[in-house]
């Protein structure tokens, strides 16, 4: 079978030379353009199935040939070829329609692995169903390349239940919207339910409906989640939250392909592709007899671990990026680049919350600073860099630079207090009352604390909110 046809628009022609032969090497069709016209002509005449598009070109910055592109009969996917240091340049990229972007330089490794991907995802995006969730995935890393990967597969499979598992805060329900949007189901709704934040008998309401009197409230028949999602995805969050009983019936619907309304008679056939996300270990859950292990089984067709943030810090500058745009776009603001002293700040946390964590610090550093960027001074106090005087507890020779012997004093007790609350609400998952029990001190004086760091207990927790949507 003959491989898509890639157009390289590139001004550095030995570097063209180079990737066309290497290309070729593999065994696609590779066209060559120095100029965004000349690119853009040829893209008209040959329609791509990919286009590697250089920003720097000599008569137009590449940038403006996305819209142009958009216009094509048959829209192709776009990979930015990108100077390493320009970031807020590859964000633009992505949000205007690429798929991915490579910083030069790269490996070629690293640009079959894209390739590869696009060739797949192509035939799957186009001007009216374009996979914003995807696109929203943000990173190089190869956590990032092998989770793009996935998606895409399952997305093309007929798989009928997927796995999703990872940390609070690592993006699974965007994974979860990504397959959606990326698959032949993808014109047909999209609906999330929160297994947690519902009673098991509201839960068993919500995902199979109710009839008028199958209970005291009831005062009208509704339709659950399943039927509502006929033809699409349904997502379950925090499917281990679910109770015995909502887990049985959550098993004969999907062995049976169909289920009975809370008070009902009639079965009710549907076609839905499951998609269940956790972030507990949903094996360990199985061997302690908290969930069942055939329904685990039926749920686990295909399983995806979303990377934690701290596994992929080589993304956290593009990320960062990407969320200060979002949050600029939210407020009605201008976007504050975020200063390559806060960045570094940044790759060097833990982020115990992932990505969640991230746009919350971010989006604090808009509200508390009325600055043009997001600088250093920004950032919560816990992502600061310890001085190296204090790292080595030699305060005498920083003192030296900074003067003051409490000045000194009082920046190490408050890395110690920071540091000491974020452990204590790790411990005890977000619950306040827990973790100042266990620190000894009142609950006011702990909340007090926490409110002084700008630390957010509910990022330690999972969240709780009732995400149901319906399509518009």
């Amino acid at each position: 079978m003959t491989k898509p046809l890639f157009l390289i628009i590139d001004d550095e022609r030995n570097f063209s030379e180079f990737l066309k032969e290497a290309l070729e090497g593999e065994g696609y069709e590779v066209a060559l353009a120095g100029t965004a016209r000349a690119g853009l002509e040829l893209a008209r005449k040959s329609l791509p199935r990919v286009v590697l598009l250089d920003q720097n070109l000599p008569d137009q910055q590449g940038l403006a040939l996305l819209p142009e592109f958009q216009r094509l009969a048959s829209v192709p996917v776009v990979i930015v070829i990108t100077a390493h240091a320009e970031v807020g340049y590859a964000v633009t990229a992505l949000k205007a329609g690429a798929f991915h972007y490579l910083p030069k330089p790269f490996a070629f490794d690293d640009l079959l692995a894209v390739l590869a991907q696009a060739a797949i995802t192509n035939d799957l995006l186009s001007p009216t169903s374009s996979n914003a969730a995807m696109q929203s995935i943000i990173g190089t890393s190869a956590a990032v390349h092998e989770l793009r990967r996935q998606l895409v597969r399952i997305a093309a499979s007929p798989v009928p239940a997927v796995l999703l598992e990872g940390e609070s805060g690592t993006g699974k329900e965007l994974a979860a919207r990504a397959i959606h949007d990326a698959s032949a189901r993808r014109s047909a709704p999209f609906v999330a339910v929160n297994c947690a934040a519902l009673s098991e008998t509201l839960l068993m309401s919500e995902l199979f409906g109710h009839e008028r009197g199958s209970f005291t409230d009831a005062r009208q028949q509704k339709k659950g989640v399943f039927e509502l999602a006929h033809g699409g995805t349904l997502l379950l969050d925090e499917v281990s939250e679910m109770g015995v009983r909502a887990q049985a019936a959550l098993l004969r619907a999907l062995e049976q392909r169909s289920f009975t309304r809370v008070g009902g008679q009639s079965e009710i056939k549907v076609d839905v592709r499951v998609i269940a996300a956790s972030n507990r270990d949903m094996r360990q859950l199985v061997s302690t007899g908290q969930f069942r292990i055939d329904l685990y089984h039926r749920l686990n067709v295909v399983r995806v671990m979303l990377p934690s943030l701290r596994e992929r810090t080589v993304d956290i500058p593009l990320i960062a990026e990407h969320l200060s745009r979002s949050i600029a776009l939210s407020y009605g603001e201008s976007v504050r680049p975020v200063t390559p002293a806060a960045v570094a700040a940044l790759e060097g946390y833990e982020w115990p919350g992932n990505i969640r964590e991230l746009r919350n610090v971010i989006e604090r550093a808009y509200v508390i600073s009325g600055g043009p960027q997001v600088e250093l001074r920004d950032l919560p106090d816990a992502l600061h860099p310890v001085p190296a005087a204090i790292q080595t507890g030699d305060v005498a020779v920083r003192s030296a630079e900074s003067g003051r012997f409490q000045d000194a004093k009082r920046e190490v007790v408050e890395h110690f207090e920071r540091g000491y609350l974020l452990e204590a609400l790790r411990k005890a998952g977000g619950n306040v009352t827990i973790a100042a029990e266990r620190a000894g001190v009142l609950r006011q004086v702990f909340q007090r604390m926490l409110l002084r760091h700008g630390i957010t207990p509910t990022d330690f927790r999972d969240s709780t909110s009732t995400r149901v949507r319906h399509p518009e």
